[in-house]
């Protein structure tokens, strides 16, 4: 496609392409300066960010859903992530790019409340969708992200890679993996603000924060991605529930699996050991992996 030819329908045409479809429920990863060249971007309305949301909301349709991650910089310490503002889920602005500050932007959109990993749909159902996720673990089965499981939702990486893939963080929450950690969040009180726990963070570093990781051989492996292009931009489509299934059964075989390998990596030699034990445990006390996803309400494949 060329790319002074960029308009919500060519962007539309490619999505359907990839077999975006009426009624899907979307989960979008997005990097907007992949779409085309700078010089490009900057002739459109809000540099092609609208264009692109327009056009998953007019090939979803009403009752389809399309939802972006809207992280904040919330965190109360900075040793534990992104820090330095105070979560108000009506002005917070998202940490994860231009496309999700846009969605946040739109009057329809409804937003979950967890102090520092919100989520933000559109659509008839979005509210819905996003609610209790305050009430949750940060990557809570019994939230949004348990939904995007159980609404069969389709993850989209818009020219990005598996290092932006979040659901990969709900492997580690659903499994309570010790690694994931608890720390402290400040939120909007009144004038000033309060402070609160956050469960089950992804504190500290992954492996698969960088490509080439032991995950991207194993996506390979597994051939669940659909790709193609939408202009400059490469998009891949998987189903959330799909993608989910093969990961929690690697994590049931390989709790370390998204760790560092190496002697030299400190943080992998602190969970090594103690990840592995706990998930033995999980074993031994449901019966295999088959147990412990139907503990999880996973649909078995």
């Amino acid at each position: 496609m060329s790319e002074h030819v960029i308009t919500k329908e060519s962007i539309r045409d490619a999505l359907e392409k990839l077999g975006i479809s009426r009624g899907d429920c979307v989960v979008m990863h997005s990097n907007l300066q992949s779409l085309a060249r700078p010089r490009c971007l900057a002739r459109l309305p809000n540099c092609g960010a609208d264009a692109l949301i327009d056009a998953f909301l007019d090939l979803l349709g009403p009752e389809g859903i399309l939802c972006v991650p809207t992280f904040t910089k919330t965190f109360a310490n900075p040793i534990s992530g992104p820090y330095g503002e105070i979560f108000d889920p009506d002005t917070t602005p998202s940490r994860v790019g231009s496309i999700t500050n846009a969605v946040l932007k739109r009057k329809q959109r409804a937003r979950s409340l967890h102090p520092t990993h919100s989520w933000a749909a559109i659509g008839r159902d979005a509210a819905a969708f996003v609610e209790g996720h305050e009430r949750a673990s940060t990557f809570g089965r019994n939230s949004v992200c348990g939904r995007m499981y159980d609404w069969d939702s389709k993850i989209v990486w818009f020219g990005t890679t598996g290092t932006t893939n979040t659901s990969t963080h709900f492997a580690e929450d659903w499994l309570d993996l010790p690694n994931m950690t608890s720390e402290t969040a400040l939120v909007k009180d009144g004038g000033g603000f309060r402070k609160v726990t956050v469960y089950r963070c992804p504190s500290g570093p992954r492996d698969f924060y960088k490509d080439g990781c032991k995950l991207d051989g194993l996506m390979a492996k597994w051939g669940i991605q659909t790709t193609g292009k939408a202009h400059e931009a490469t998009v891949a489509v998987m189903r959330h529930r799909v993608f989910m299934n093969h990961l929690l059964r690697a994590m049931i075989e390989d709790p370390c699996l998204l760790l560092a390998d190496g002697e030299d990596d400190a943080y992998h030699l602190q969970f090594y050991r103690i990840n592995v034990e706990h998930m033995n445990r999980h074993r031994a006390r449901l019966g295999g992996p088959d147990g412990i996803l139907k503990s999880l309400c996973c649909a078995l494949p």
